[in-house]
This record gives structure tokens, sequence and C-alpha cells, in this order.
């Protein structure tokens, strides 16, 4: 339209400024050009439109103004962690969950998406249990002991009821009754039961009569009635106390220190007896019942003491679940390697924690009045299961000798049966060289190498058979008489029987 205006001007102008006579000449040429620009104009009608709004434009030569798909057209128009919109004239952006812009449905000239921090300040995201990690358009919740998610990741911490949990029937052992607190349970035990202070442990029965002091020789050494009245108070308090933490005077570790004091006395005093079988037993049964009352009080996962005759590792884990995997205590002259599934035993009484001990006796040299010497160390092993006599896999104890040249040793353990005595049922040698021997044994008490057993063993053998062959010739010789005996009256008999008359005249 706008060259159609030009024309029409064109034509009209000329004839205002020239005279009649050029009009005709002038209107002829204008008028060419006004049909030229006439024919000029209509196509370059729809090539040239009027320009269009922002947010439209003209799709196809003759069209009218049609929507631009900016979405289409520049798919990052909107930046990341935002999804693109169309909208007529224009378009908008709304960001994905976990971000957030200035405008909730903004355009690139807005700004973008940014990250929303869940875990700021004044954002119990997670509660009071519970701790808060962003991370890009999200966050996870962490939950403190005792707690946990009852949905996906991301939700609140809540208390675990640990006295009705699946799998958990008994918390607190069958004796025992579970009381739940926020984050933890406590259990309380009746009379007779214990925890050994650790309110989450399941009740055992405790049995305080192998403290109780007697007064018998066996029990005179110095140091012995004071321990045991030490430690019955100690088994006492336990048991009335309904499994309640802190209620023993003394802790675990005070205690181990007092048993491996009182042990240097008695091994001296055993050995100044002159290797006294009765109070030897009596050492080595009290230390292995005081050390099964001390090891479950014991704070530490490890506790060692080395005194100038004693020397004692007790090694304790303490969870829900039984511990698995091998366990191995050392010291200067002896190693155990056994199991924690050696030391729990049956599953199914774990009571909460588990121990094994090393216990080291470094002055008991002689432990009888026979001619077996000892070539190692004395040590006693014990362990949290209490069933031990016939064990499911063999400890292995591996003994350094206490001289070098020492061979043919033997593995024996203390049998506790009369007044005690060495003995090698159920131990046997697995190798043995000039300077130490690896023992196997499927059960526990106190063990140690012996020398010169096997020479005793030939000689009371051969005095067996000297013995039966003394009786054999004895029996031998009784026989005789007895055959002779009954030879001669036999041959009276018949003499007497077959005599001829004899008349006599007078």
């Amino acid at each position: 339209m706008t060259v159609l205006k030009y024309l029409l001007l064109s034509v009209t102008r000329p004839a205002q400024l020239i005279d009649k006579r050029q009009t005709v000449f002038v209107m002829g040429v204008n008028l060419c050009f006004w049909i030229l620009g006439l024919y000029l104009a209509l196509p370059l009608e729809g090539i040239y439109p009027p320009l269009c709004q922002t947010g439209y434009t003209i799709s196809k030569i003759g069209s009218g103004c049609s929507d631009t798909d900016e979405c289409v057209e520049d798919p990052s128009i909107c930046g990341n962690h935002s999804t693109c919109f169309n909208t007529l004239g224009s378009y908008h952006c709304p960001c994905h969950p976990g971000f957030e812009s200035r405008i909730a449905y903004f355009t690139s000239a807005d700004g973008g998406c940014t990250d929303i921090d869940e875990c700021g300040e004044d954002r119990h995201t997670c509660g009071e249990w519970g701790t808060c990690h962003n991370r890009k358009g999200s966050y996870w919740c962490s939950c403190l002991q005792g707690f946990h998610q009852e949905g996906d990741i991301s939700s609140m911490c809540v208390d675990v009821n640990e006295c009705i949990g699946a799998g958990n029937k008994y918390p607190c052992g069958q004796n025992g009754t579970c009381w739940n607190l926020e984050g933890s349970y406590r259990c309380h035990c009746p009379p007779g039961f214990t925890t050994y202070g650790n309110n989450q442990s399941r009740c055992q029965e405790l049995n305080c009569d192998p403290f109780a002091t007697q007064s018998t020789p066996e029990q005179t050494l110095p140091g012995f009635d004071s321990l045991l009245s030490l430690l019955s108070n100690n088994c006492l308090v336990l048991i009335n106390s309904s499994g309640l933490a802190g209620a023993t005077e003394k802790t675990g570790e005070a205690l181990l220190t007092v048993l491996a004091n009182v042990t240097d006395v008695l091994q001296l005093q055993s050995n100044g007896q002159g290797g006294n079988s009765g109070k030897v037993t009596t050492l080595l049964r009290t230390v292995e019942n005081s050390i099964r009352l001390i090891a479950p009080q014991l704070k530490e996962n490890v506790s060692r003491i080395n005194t100038s005759h004693t020397e004692v590792e007790v090694v304790v884990r303490r969870d829900r679940t039984p511990p698995r995997g091998p366990v191995r205590l050392t010291n200067e002259n002896i190693q155990l390697d056994t199991t924690w599934e050696t030391a729990i035993g049956d599953d199914t009484n774990f009571p909460g924690f588990a121990f094994a001990i090393l216990l080291s006796y470094k002055s008991l040299q002689t432990l009888t009045n026979s001619s077996e010497q000892l070539s190692s160390r004395v040590v006693t092993v014990s362990v949290s299961n209490p069933n031990t006599t016939n064990l499911s896999e063999p400890i292995i104890l591996t003994f350094n000798h206490l001289k070098s040249s020492d061979a043919n040793t033997t593995c024996v353990y203390w049998s506790d049966d009369g007044e005690g005595a060495w003995s090698i049922q159920g131990c046997a040698s697995v190798m043995s060289n000039s300077t130490h021997t690896v023992c196997s044994c499927t059960h526990l008490s106190s063990f140690a190498l012996l020398r010169g057993i096997q020479e005793n063993k030939k000689c009371r053998q051969l005095q067996l058979v000297m013995w039966a062959g003394a009786s054999v010739a004895l029996a031998c010789v009784v026989l005789s008489l007895l055959m002779t005996l009954w030879c001669r009256f036999v041959s009276k008999k018949r003499n007497g029987g077959s005599r001829p008359e004899q008349h006599f005249k007078p």
C-alpha cells in the first residue's frame, strides 16, 4: 500500500509544477511508472509484511503472524534443572523438584534454577534425631543409633522400639523385662540374674557359690580369702541390682588388676609348697571362675595386664548380633587361635556380649611332685561359651619352649579330678620342633607342655608287663602246688583202697 500511495502522489504533483503542454507527456510517463510500481508492489506486499509482535513469526510467505515455539527453537533456553513450557507469544520455565528460582515461572531474562538447601538453618528436615545431608536437587537423612526411618532415605528419623522389633523376641532374655526408651532400651532382671552392668545385655543366671570363702586347707594361701570375699560381694551386687549399670563398687578393670596381683602371690606360694596338687587345682579353678565373672564387666574391647608373674589379655565384643571371624590372643610365650563362633557357642543364647581370655602364669613351674616337668608356661584359656567340654572346633595353642633343647614334649591340660593331675585327653600335638609346639585341644581348661611323659609312659608299660608276668608266674606256682597236693591225695586214696587183707595168727 505504501508504494501505491507514492505513485498516486507522483501522478498529481507534476500537474502543479509544469505547464499544460507537458501534462500529457508527464502523465503518460507517470502512468507507466504507476503501472510498473503496482506490478512490483503486489509480490513485495507478501515478502515484506507488517512486523509481528514479540513471540510471533511468519511461518510462510503470504501467511499472517503465528506463535513461536521457543522451547523447540532453543531447548536450553530455560537452563539446567528446569522444564520449558510454550505459551501464546511466550514461554515459562518452572524448576525441577529440589530447585528454586527468583520467580516461580521465569524466562531466560529472569534468571535460572538454583539448588534448594533442605538442610539449611531452622529446617528440621530429618527430625530431632536425624542429620540432614544436602545434595543437588535433594537430600538424605542419617539417624542416630536407636532411631530409624520408616520411609525412604529422605524420611524423618523416629525411635526404634527394640522391645517389639521383628526378629528380636527376647532382647533381654526369656527371664528379663524390656523397657523401651527414646533411642534405646533397658533390661530389668529378676533376682539371681544379671546383665553384668550392661543394661542392654540379656539377663543371665549367675551363681555366686564358687566365690564363697571356705576354711579348707586348700584355701589357706595368702590373699585367697580376701579375693574370694571381694568377688563374692561383686557377684551378689550383680544379681540383686536388677541389671542396673554402675551398681558395683569396683569396675571390671579394677577387679582384673586385683586378680592379677593375687595370682602373683598364689603362684609363689604354690611353688613354695612343693607342688601341692590340691592347692594348684584350687588356684586354677578359682582364677578361671573369677575371670569369667570379671570379663563381662570390662568396658574396653581389649584389656591387658602384665605383672611380675601373671600376664592376661581379655578381648570383649558387645553387639546385638553375634560377632564372627577369627580371634587371636598373644603374649610373650603363648598364642591362642580360635573363632568367635567357638567363643559364643549357640547363637540362640547369645547374651549381647562375647569374650576370649588368655592368662599366662610365669612362675607356676612345678605343679606336682611327680617326675613330669613343665616345658612351657601354664596358661588358662576361657571364653563366654558356658559349654566348653566338647568344642565344635578345637582351639590352637602355640607354646614357646622354656628351653630350646626341649624335645618329646606332650600337650596336656590340668584335670581337677581328685586332687588334680595332668592329662592328655582331648589334646594333641599338631607340630613340634626344638623351639615351640603347636597343640590342638577340643575343650578348655589350663594347658601346658610336659617333657619326660613319654619315658614315664614306657616305664609304666614295662611295669605293667612285669606285674603281669609275675602274676602269671605266681598263678602257675600256686596251680602247681595245688596239683601236687591233689595228686598225693588221690594216690594215697587209691593205695589205701586196694591194700590186701592181712590175717594175724594168735
